[in-house]
């Protein structure tokens, strides 16, 4: 059962100011001590006032006119210390705030099950990690000034009010329960509101990246209308949900204003009675109504500081709620394990999420150490599915895998993972050199050990003749790569990390003949000696397999070498002829 909306923002403002407080107790006490300063100044420039009419004009007082020049500039020295001191240190407050948020954040992204990825937008992600870490803290940082600052300086004023005429600051703080009643009202119509604006901004840059990425088939088929429509609603949903954000601040401060303006038409009206003018000097009575007019700079920034906090509240409950997901389960203890053994799937059976149809039913699927193990069938019959249960991508929901034994779930992750490598159709490259890219998650590789590894997966011709050698920058995933070359630096990586178990997912299917023939003889030095397992379409790649596993509808039909599935004339049999492996 969810939590109360306010029992919510309370809970994200404890955990915000526990974040804030670590390693930050210096500056927020610097900042709090500026905006004391700043709160201070305001009723003494009030109360200067006094001295100023009655001691200056009216009695000309010689010793109160020379002390006052020095005062004001007394007052406004002090002023400008708070307002430095304020500012300075709640934005180096907020800073460390936007690097610690953003920083927890990474590293749940890091930790995140790829079941998560699979629901996720990215947009949105990005959108939380950009977007709302920065409006969360912005909004943290500048509504506790306006809550200790404008608070503190109210309270002074009344007091200095109170000081002169109580009758006349009783009328006027009768307004304070309309204020409240007003501003409860409207919180969970601010965060509603603001809620829409931050998943607008997701679904923003959702539809960008996905014109950015796709850019060559916006082009080729010519999608400009249908892009710029899906930019355009997104985009005025955007507008509409900040413009209906701004109605209701607009609103909420323009009515405040109103029932304080109210208050302070009534009392200068009372102050034309006779039992009022009979007990108040003309410079107190200045000096209360310069109090008043002051008061309203701070009570607006209260006005609004709640419209804030609801966007605060908001983007928190976006971050944290990230920063709460459930990282991947890795509760093994065993830290070492001989992967050379045998992997064993037992009535192994799994469906994704949301989904009510099995991906995979009751596999039972014995690989010999160093077999070379080929996985065929129809699209979508489970291949890949089966392959990521044994890194622990994802978890089967029946059925346990063993390692000599072992159930992988008593393993802990990083145990398990070091001994598997995988090259797919798909080759993940990132925005860095060559080296970064081959040597990645590995420590102390040399510039010999790189070429060594680009030379198994001839890869090296192509790379010295690169600009810059192995210090080549690749773009981003290697756009300035062929496939082909894409490909063997994924096999060079491969040959760096020297894992005992191999996957690959239909690592040749999309390339042409020659790169193929590269990255077949790439493959065959890098599987040698090692348990293998290749899911493809291409008879090349399986024929020579010790064994062959062939799936349909997520189940395994039939198993057996090349030549022995072509005897039996089953279903590999129609397969082959069918000419789906040629």
């Amino acid at each position: 059962m969810k939590q109360s909306t306010q029992k919510n923002g309370w809970a994200i403002y404890k955990r915000l100011v526990k974040i804030a407080l670590k390693n930050n107790s210096g500056p927020i006490t610097i900042a709090i001590t500026g905006m004391i300063i700043t709160a201070v100044s305001d009723p003494a420039l009030s109360a200067i006032m006094k001295p100023i009419l009655d001691g200056g004009f009216i009695e000309r007082d010689q010793n109160v006119i020379n002390l006052l020049p020095l005062g004001l500039f007394l007052i406004f020295f002090l002023r400008s210390v708070g307002i430095f001191l304020t500012i300075y240190y709640m934005a180096k407050v907020g800073r460390s705030l936007v690097f610690r948020l953003r920083e927890m954040m990474f590293k749940k992204l890091l930790v995140l099950p790829v079941a998560f990825y699979d629901k996720s937008s990215s947009g949105d992600l990005m959108s939380r990690i950009s977007h709302n870490v920065e409006l969360l803290s912005s909004v943290a940082a500048r509504s506790l000034i306006i809550l200790i600052r404008d608070t503190l300086t109210i309270i002074g004023l009344l007091i200095w009010m109170i000081y002169l005429s109580w009758e006349l600051t009783l009328f006027f703080v009768l307004a304070a329960p309309f204020i409240v009643i007003l501003v409860s009202s409207l919180n969970k119509r601010f965060r509603q509101l603001t809620h829409d604006a931050q998943d607008s901004i997701g679904s923003i840059i959702h539809v960008a990246q996905e014109v950015i990425q796709g850019n060559k088939i916006v082009k080729i088929f010519k999608g400009y209308s249908k892009e710029i429509d899906r930019f355009y609603d997104t985009n005025n949903k955007n507008k509409s949900s900040h413009m209906k954000l701004a109605y209701t601040e607009s609103i909420n401060s323009a009515v405040i204003m109103l029932i304080v303006g109210s208050s302070l038409s009534g009392i200068i009206l009372i102050s034309t009675f006779d039992f009022i003018l009979e007990t108040i000097t003309v410079g107190s009575f200045v000096s209360f109504m310069f109090a008043m007019f002051m008061i309203l700079g701070p009570a607006r920034g209260l006005a609004s500081v709640n419209a804030r906090l609801q966007q605060g509240i908001a983007a928190g409950e976006n971050v944290f709620e990230l920063i709460d997901e459930d990282a991947e389960i890795d509760n093994g203890e065993i830290t070492d394990v001989d992967i050379n053994k045998d992997i064993i799937f037992k009535n192994i059976s799994f469906k994704y999420e949301n989904s009510d149809s099995l991906v995979l039913d009751n596999i039972n699927l014995i690989i010999k150490p160093g077999e070379f193990l080929a996985l065929v069938g129809m699209s979508g019959c489970g291949k890949s599915t089966l392959v990521n249960l044994l890194p622990r991508l994802y978890n089967p929901n029946k059925g346990l895998i063993k390692i000599n034994d072992v159930d992988i779930n008593s393993l802990k992750l990083d145990t398990l993972r070091k001994n598997i490598s995988y090259v797919g159709q798909d080759t993940i490259l990132f925005n860095d050199t060559v080296k970064n890219n081959i040597i990645y998650g590995q420590d102390n590789v040399s510039d010999k050990d790189a070429l060594e590894a680009l030379k198994k997966s001839y890869a090296l011709n192509f790379v010295m003749e690169m600009p810059n050698g192995l210090n080549t920058i690749i773009g981003e995933n290697g756009v300035l790569l062929s496939g082909g070359q894409r490909q063997r630096l994924a096999i060079a990586r491969s040959f760096l990390k020297n894992s005992q178990v191999l996957i690959f997912d239909e690592a040749t299917s999309s390339l042409d003949s020659v790169s193929e023939k590269y990255i077949q003889k790439a493959l065959d030095e890098l599987k040698d000696g090692k348990t293998t397992i290749v899911i493809a379409h291409r008879l090349s790649t399986v024929e020579n397999a010790n064994k062959i596993i062939v799936m349909d509808n997520g189940r395994i039909v039939e198993s057996g070498t090349h030549k022995e599935l072509l005897e039996k004339k089953n279903y590999y049999y129609k397969l082959y002829n069918s000419q789906l492996f040629k």
